[in-house]
């Protein structure tokens, strides 16, 4: 772990995602210290710039700094262990055009929809998380996609692997490809 073009790829990656996030690095300080930790913007521009850990073990401010960007565990290692950021981080790394927001704001529902079921997970009642997600279907609908048409979600209530789909998604889902919208 003390190859510095390695550090260097993870380096990129942190800042590039940062910035695809629109945050200046003191923001970035404020989500960590906000759930717990304790960085610096120094610390943040050490692990940007790639610089190697002197005891040759990741830095105990690595993995706060890379889930405050919503990274999931493990991720910074495989990027350590030689994997492309952009197949490890599923979007592009350090690219020269810039995301629409729309495109952007797609990309966030997920994480939003598995929010709730976490929620759900940890005792927060179904009908919440079925209003939230409603809430997000809303908001979604409010917004024009590039084709002048209004974002919509075929089915808004994810599920288990192999649980199949609910009777009223699939409605929804059945309603949503027959229409013209």
């Amino acid at each position: 772990m003390d190859d510095p073009e390695i550090w260097a790829t993870l380096g990129r990656a942190i800042r590039a995602d940062r910035e695809r996030q629109g945050l200046s690095r003191a923001q970035l300080v404020d989500r960590v210290r906000e759930r717990g930790g304790q960085v610096t913007d120094r610390t943040i521009g050490s692990l940007e710039r790639g610089v190697v850990p002197k005891r040759g073990a990741k830095p105990p401010s690595l993995e706060p700094v890379v889930s405050a960007l919503g990274w999931r565990p493990g991720w910074a290692d495989r990027i350590l262990a030689g994997e492309d950021p952009a197949r490890v981080l599923q979007r592009p790394v350090a690219t020269e055009a810039v995301e629409s927001p729309r495109s952007h704001l797609l990309e966030l529902v997920p994480g939003v929809y598995e929010f709730s079921r976490v929620a759900v997970g940890l005792g927060a009642p179904t009908g919440l998380r079925d209003e939230f997600d409603q809430l997000v279907q809303q908001i979604l609908t409010s917004v024009t996609a590039d084709s002048g048409r209004p974002f919509a979600l075929a089915a808004y209530r994810p599920h288990a692997m192999g649980e199949g789909v609910p009777a009223d998604d699939a409605d929804r889902i059945r309603d949503a490809l027959n229409s013209d919208n």
